[in-house]
């Protein structure tokens, strides 16, 4: 179901938040910029939790994430994240 205040400014916002809490140790979502790496100084987010964060960011959003937006991407930013999120809630609307 798509969730009426799923601008890209909220997408992001969740995408943030999700990603933030989701780094070992947690780290702060307002900090976070759009090129911010996954796996970086900042942020430390594997291959599994990255499965973990977007479940979660599909519950958060209610938008189901397009399997066919995975094909031959790799996800090394928080934008890579947040990208997939919006093109999947604009093939929804």
């Amino acid at each position: 179901m798509q969730h009426a205040q799923n601008t890209p400014h909220h997408l992001t916002s969740v995408v943030k938040k999700v990603i933030a809490a989701a780094s070992e140790p947690p780290a702060d979502p307002r900090a976070l910029t759009n090129d911010e790496p996954l796996n970086g100084e900042r942020l430390r987010i594997n291959s599994l939790t990255l499965i973990s964060l977007l479940v979660q960011v599909e519950e958060e959003t209610g938008v189901a994430l397009a399997n066919e937006l995975f094909v031959g991407k790799s996800f090394t930013t928080v934008a890579d994240i947040t990208a997939i999120v919006e093109q999947s809630s604009e093939a929804a609307a």
